[in-house]
């Protein structure tokens, strides 16, 4: 222990480690097993094909699980379910594409696979609280207001 580090600091930092430890561990429990490799595979299919957009419950069985059992181990392997993940993943899009990119906002929207312009707005807003044209101005620079 750290003399420097007292009461709650103490308490703080040791609480930090100790959930490390169990994330760690409970991730050990996953290691060396094809679980993982169907996890990663869905995760990389969450990350890169947007176009589809396909639900949780498809990509569980183009993985080869069912359902539920792809939703716990997913949760306790990611840390998140697999519907939240998809959101972030396509929301860091998002971001991306409307910070480095010349593509209208609509051209975005379908590339993300969204139905609509509006859809893609309201999911942008709420997460965001900026509509994706107020995002890209303040990224950029400008006022967006």
């Amino acid at each position: 222990i750290m003399p420097s580090l007292v009461g709650s600091e103490m308490c703080i930092r040791d609480s930090h480690i100790l959930g490390s430890v169990l994330f760690k561990h409970s991730n050990l429990l996953y290691s060396d097993n094809p679980v993982v490799e169907k996890i990663n595979r869905a995760k990389a299919i969450m990350r890169t094909d947007f176009g589809r957009n396909r639900s949780p419950e498809q990509i569980a069985r183009e993985v080869g699980m069912g359902y539920t059992w792809f939703r716990r181990v997913f949760r306790e392997y990611v840390g998140m379910a697999p519907a939240q993940y998809q959101h972030t993943m396509r929301l860091n899009k998002a971001r991306e594409l409307l910070a480095t990119t010349a593509h209208s906002i609509s051209e975005i929207a379908y590339a993300l696979g969204f139905e609509s312009v509006s859809a893609f707005s309201l999911f942008f807003r709420l997460r965001e609280r900026l509509s994706p044209s107020q995002y890209r101005a303040r990224f950029r620079g400008g006022k967006g207001q």
